[in-house]
Order: C-alpha cells, then sequence, then structure tokens
C-alpha cells in the first residue's frame, strides 16, 4: 500500500482562524488573548502555513520575516501529538527557506531550557513548546545564546513615575537605539525586531527621551492580569538600570495590576532585573536557549 501524501501549503490573511485553532487545540502554551493572536497573524511580516494528510489537517508552523536583520523568526510551531514523531520534521522544514537569499540570511527559535511552560502564550512570548527544541536541532539549529523570561509579583507602589513615557515614537531613533544597544545588553537577534514592529502596529510601543533623544523604547501590553513590556531596550548611561525599573512599577500600578513579566531579557539586563527584584516580593526567571539556522 502506497504511503499517504503530506501536502503543505501557506494560509491566506482570511484562513489564519483555522491556525490559531490547530494552535489551540495542539499547543500546551496555546494563546491567551486570541484577537493578540490574530492581530499579530495579520501582519504583512507574519506568515502561515498548514499541513495535511488525507484530507486531514496535522500541524503548522508560523514564521515572522525580519526587514531589518534579513531574517526570518520561527515564531510557533503546532503538530498533532499523533504525528509529532513521524511528520513534525517535515512541516517545520518545508516553511523554511531552502537556501540564503539577499533578504533572509538566518532564522531564529526560541526554547526554553529547563522545559518549562511558556505562561503568556503566543505572540507576547514566542517560545516554541519544549517538544520542538530535539527537531529544530536536526533540521539545523544550533543554539547561539541564552535569554530570560522574568516575573515579578509587586509590594512596592510607586505612583509617581520618574520617566515621561511618549506614544509619539521617531522610528528611525529607536532603530539607531536598537542596533546600538542590542549587542551590549544580549539582544543581537530577531525577536526583539519582531517585538519592536508588532508593537508600533499595535500602537503599544513608547520611548523616553534625554537631551532631545530617544533614551528607552518600550512595548507595554496589558495581559489579563499581567504588565508585559516586549521589546524594552534602554541606553544605561542615559537612563539608569534603578530609575527603569521605578517606571515600569510605576507603569503596572497605573494599569492596577501586580505582575510584570519581560518575556526576552538579555545578559547585559541584569542589573535592571537586580532592580526589580530589591523593589518587589517575588519573581522568578526562567531561562530560555536561542537558537539559530544559518541558510
Amino acid at each position: 500500500m502506497d504511503r499517504p501524501v503530506m501536502f503543505n501549503g501557506r494560509l491566506n490573511k482570511d484562513e489564519v482562524d483555522t491556525w490559531l485553532n490547530l494552535l489551540n487545540d495542539t499547543s500546551e502554551s496555546s494563546y491567551k488573548d486570541r484577537n493578540l493572536a490574530k492581530a499579530f497573524l495579520m501582519l504583512q511580516e507574519s506568515l502561515t502555513f498548514v499541513s495535511s494528510l488525507e484530507n486531514k489537517t496535522i500541524g503548522g508552523t508560523s514564521i515572522f520575516k525580519d526587514k531589518t536583520r534579513l531574517a526570518m523568526v520561527l515564531t510557533s510551531v503546532v503538530v498533532d501529538k499523533e504525528f509529532r514523531e513521524s511528520a513534525a520534521y517535515q512541516i517545520i522544514k518545508s516553511s523554511l527557506p531552502f537556501f540564503k537569499t539577499v533578504a533572509i540570511r538566518d532564522v531564529d527559535a526560541l526554547v526554553s531550557l529547563d522545559g518549562s511552560m511558556n505562561p503568556l502564550g503566543f505572540p507576547l512570548s514566542l517560545e516554541l513548546d519544549p517538544w520542538v527544541l530535539k527537531i529544530i536541532k536536526r533540521i539545523g539549529f544550533e543554539e547561539v545564546g541564552i535569554l530570560e523570561h522574568c516575573s515579578f509579583e509587586m509590594d512596592e507602589e510607586i505612583r509617581e513615575n520618574p520617566i515621561n513615557w511618549n506614544k509619539e515614537v521617531n522610528v528611525e531613533e529607536i532603530r539607531e537605539l536598537i542596533w546600538d544597544q542590542s549587542e551590549p545588553m544580549g539582544l543581537t537577534n530577531s525577536l526583539v525586531w519582531l517585538a519592536r514592529d508588532f508593537a508600533i502596529s499595535s500602537n503599544c510601543l513608547a520611548t523616553a527621551t534625554v537631551g532631545g533623544k530617544t533614551a528607552a523604547v518600550a512595548g507595554f501590553w496589558r495581559l489579563a492580569d499581567s504588565f508585559c513590556i516586549s521589546p524594552l531596550v534602554t541606553d544605561p548611561v542615559k537612563l539608569g538600570w534603578d530609575l527603569v525599573a521605578e517606571s515600569l512599577i510605576a507603569e503596572a500600578v497605573q494599569r492596577d495590576v501586580k505582575r510584570i513579566d519581560l518575556p526576552v531579557i538579555g545578559q547585559g539586563q541584569q542589573d535592571l532585573i537586580r532592580a526589580l527584584e530589591n523593589r518587589c516580593s517575588r519573581f522568578s526567571c526562567r531561562k530560555l536557549s536561542l537558537l539559530r539556522k544559518p541558510l
């Protein structure tokens, strides 16, 4: 008997609900806000793919094209448990570029190091489910860095915000700030540019200026009982970490939440983590593996 043939195809924007249903049914982390997840998938740079076997949809992926780094992010992988061993490799590989182009040089992916589950869900945290790790390594992804997802429970209420955040942003100055600070902060990846693009499109991006120049950029998101900040890039010479920590707490208080989530923190931002730790009753940090596949 002939083996059934798997078909792989890209979804149109008016078909993303199909992919969201698949994500909800098959992923351990799924999404917390369907409208937010749909808004991400509707971005021009966001692509979704599904794979079917004998007219049954068994899995798929979502990809984000980073036009700044000339790269991609593998933002989600969803495969029915029954087919993970037999089909996940082909499902993932079929959605990635086969070779390097002028526009795409590499692909980033993020996976928890300790196997813990993503508490924020897609798309504010773009961790792939832990079972995906061994498969993408077979495809050619290699670890290139360590990031963290840090959460804080507040007991200190700072009501006077020491930083004036403005949603009237200068896109070119934001780009310059991220380029300048990404390496010392340990954020040389496409996830930070993706977060910038999504926050701009959702009107959630804010900046702070010092001396008339952008010194900090942050995406402010309210997700249920959490205040999520993504991206978060600052110039620590112009804005000290203690000042930034106090401002984030004040922003959370303003939104009437007690929890702060920083889903993508680089090793060069550890002083900010310590500053928040000193001001919060509880905190936890999960280590994440940043993987990259060169093309």
